[in-house]
Parts: C-alpha cells; sequence; structure tokens
C-alpha cells in the first residue's frame, strides 16, 4: 500500500470517506498499535485521518511562540540566510514536537518525490498542510495577513528537508539548473569524487524516514508509513 499511496493522485487534496476516517479514528484510540496493512482502508482515508488527528491535537504541532519567531526569520530577503535562520528557529522547538515534526515533513519530501504521477508538489501539500501544522488565530488581523507566509513556510520546511533535518547543502530552488559543474557538486556530494561528465544524474529522493523516539505520539499510519 506504501507504493499505492505514494502514486495516488491527490494524496491529501482529495477528501476520504468521512464514515471510515471517524471509524479508522475510533480504533486508532482504542489500539495505538493499530496496524494498518491489515485494514482495508484506502490511501485517502488514512491520509485525511492522518490530518484530523493533527487538527485535533490541544496545541499545533508547531508552537504558536515558534509560528512568531518563524515569520521573522521569513521576513530575510537573502534566501541562504533565511533559511539559516528558520532551521535556528527550528532548533528551539520542544523535543517531541521537532521529533514529530521532523517525521511529518520527511513523509511529505518523501510524497513531493513523486508529484509527476500524484501531482502534489511541495507547494500544493503545503497548502493542505500548513492549517493542520501551525493552526493560527483567524480571529486576528495578524494571522489573516499572515497565511501565505505560513504557508510558504512549510513549502520550505518541505523542499529543504534534507537541510533543516539530515545537515545536508540547501537544495537549489525547484526548476532551477546550477549554474557551473562545481555547482551542481555542491549541491550533490557524492558528485565531487569524480568528473561530473562521467557521473549519471543523481536520483532524486528523499532522505530515508527517521526512527523516531517519539513515535509512540504518532498514529499509526505515520509510524508505519508502508501505508502509504
Amino acid at each position: 500500500m506504501f507504493a499505492a499511496g505514494l502514486s495516488t493522485e491527490g494524496i491529501y487534496r482529495v477528501s476520504g470517506n468521512k464514515s471510515e476516517m471517524e471509524s479508522l479514528q475510533r480504533q486508532f484510540d482504542q489500539d495505538h498499535n493499530l496496524d494498518l496493512a491489515e485494514k482495508d482502508f484506502t490511501v485517502n482515508t488514512v491520509a485525511g485521518a492522518m490530518k484530523s488527528f493533527f487538527s485535533e491535537l490541544p496545541d499545533p504541532l508547531v508552537p504558536y511562540n515558534m509560528q512568531i519567531d518563524l515569520v521573522e526569520a521569513h521576513k530575510i530577503n537573502d534566501r541562504e540566510q533565511k533559511l539559516h535562520a528558520l532551521k535556528e528557529v527550528l532548533k528551539k522547538f520542544p523535543k517531541e514536537n521537532h521529533e514529530v515534526f521532523k517525521y511529518v515533513i520527511s513523509h511529505l519530501n518523501k510524497v513531493s518525490h513523486n508529484n509527476k504521477v500524484n501531482l502534489m508538489t511541495s507547494e500544493n501539500l503545503s497548502i493542505c498542510f500548513w492549517p493542520t501544522l501551525m493552526r493560527p488565530d483567524f480571529s486576528t488581523m495578524d494571522a489573516l495577513t499572515a497565511t501565505r507566509t505560513y504557508q510558504t513556510i512549510i513549502e520550505l520546511f518541505i523542499q529543504q528537508c534534507p537541510f533543516f533535518f539530515y545537515n545536508r547543502p540547501i537544495s537549489e530552488p525547484p526548476g532551477a539548473t546550477p549554474s557551473s559543474p562545481s555547482a551542481m557538486a555542491s549541491t550533490v556530494p557524492f558528485l565531487t569524487s569524480t568528473p561530473i561528465s562521467s557521473q549519471p544524474s543523481p536520483p532524486q529522493s528523499p532522505p530515508p524516514t527517521p526512527q523516531s523516539p517519539v513515535q509512540p505520539l504518532l498514529p499509526s499510519q505515520l509510524q508505519a508509513e508502508h501505508t502509504l
């Protein structure tokens, strides 16, 4: 079902069956070790239940006080400085929030790398997920005016997941072409050992999903990512 999930068109955008999502959530509440591989739920049902799980947490996964700092970091004009500033804010997350956020973003990064099939780019995924992960107070004018900023921040986390969580170099923006072979080599470290002309194009795959120490906090659709 993992392969089917990655290739499902509109995953996280297309709604799952409401009654099935509620049934899945009830079963998970009763058994946090629920094995989805043994259940007959559709990909969209599992994806929708996961979004509902984060929507219903007492507090958003991205803490409100961290959201203020993220918005300030996002105001920096220089792209690299902006990304480094966002990474510094990320380091201030409570440990549990950081680990679960890392797990979710790593999963979304993997989904986005299959966007030619599922049509879910990092931008599309950020549009679907930023309200769930940040849950701003829309009764305030500041939140209303910052909605595009929130979405862009989550998009950057998805795009630059290897940089934010795995100490990889900052990658080129989508659609950008490195200006020189040396620029390409700096983006893909394993190319530096031999001439660029002799190397095939590197696979565009996301980093492996981490084994989070807080997996018990996650719904099993995230603990066993092979279900999507």
